[in-house]
């Protein structure tokens, strides 16, 4: 990855109990917004597992999803702002991130949202952040193709013959990629709607990198909250995803990407990140 930050052990220890103690009350308070969920409507999840996930989850990103966007990682504010053209927001949550667009330098944006008790609140805070008159369009679907394609057909965004090639000039991704059904599948899917010269944006959380750099407390805790239920509280969010390698995966087909300007952030920790932006080739 270019330009990649060390990922050496913070330099107290308040800074690694700080993030435990942030992700287990993360984790709590999943519990308590599934509990809520279900003494609601009992047999949801049988019904409608899919549904009353994201149900649980949406309730629970309603509630604590503004506290938590308030600082991200890296630079990731920073290169939201520099987001332009015709762009696809992947899972874009209630939309705490549209305040970081800039709507000027932004033709239409389109945000993949399954979770449909967060639209009202995603098109509210879109009209906030300036993207009023039907610039932001909220789709209820999810990233991953089949859900994604017809939802972009019934828009009118695909009219070739490769109707799945070359949609959009940016692409968008903040804490999406960890909790998608088939995340290989589903990054193929987003490389192939990117235009030729097209940018992705990431801001995603990943398997710590130990034992080649990372921290084997950090690794061992994702092992732990996973083995604990976290992926099923979490509405499928997985601690241990390489996501970057799917991401080079996608574009080995073309000789891989044109630029890559990814780093880590917070290597050491239960949750790392990784930040930065991928070029299409032309």
């Amino acid at each position: 990855m270019s330009g990649q930050q060390s990922m050496a052990l913070p330099a107290t220890w308040q800074e690694t109990a700080g993030g435990w103690f942030g992700v287990v009350m993360l984790m709590l308070a999943a519990v308590y917004y599934w509990i809520v969920t279900l003494l609601a409507d009992p047999t949801l999840v049988i019904r409608d597992y899919d549904k009353c996930r994201h149900k649980a989850f949406g309730a629970m990103w309603l509630a604590k999803g503004k506290a938590m966007s308030e600082e991200m990682p890296g630079d990731t504010f920073k290169l939201l702002g520099t987001v332009k053209g015709t762009v696809l927001d992947c899972g874009p949550g209630s939309g705490e991130m549209t305040k970081r667009f800039n709507p000027e330098q932004i033709n239409a944006i389109y945000g993949a949202e399954p979770a449909l008790d967060m639209h009202t609140e995603l098109t509210a805070n879109a009209e906030k952040a300036g993207f009023g008159g039907g610039k932001y369009k909220a789709l209820a679907c999810g990233v991953e193709p089949e859900s994604l394609i017809p939802a972009l057909a019934r828009e009118g965004l695909l009219t070739n013959e490769r109707p799945e090639t070359g949609v959009f000039d940016e692409i968008v991704c903040v804490r999406v990629l960890c909790g998608v059904p088939k995340q290989e599948e589903t990054v193929e899917g987003l490389y192939r709607l990117l235009k030729p010269g097209g940018r992705l944006l990431i801001s995603e959380h990943v398997v710590n990198p130990f034992p080649h750099g990372g921290s084997v407390v950090g690794r061992a805790m994702q092992i732990v909250l996973m083995f604990v239920g976290w992926k099923f509280l979490m509405a499928g969010c997985s601690l241990n995803r390489d996501t970057m390698g799917a991401l080079e995966r996608a574009a080995k087909p073309d000789g891989g990407w044109k630029s890559k300007n990814v780093r880590y952030v917070n290597g050491w920790a239960t949750v790392p990140f990784i930040v930065g932006t991928l070029t299409k080739k032309g």
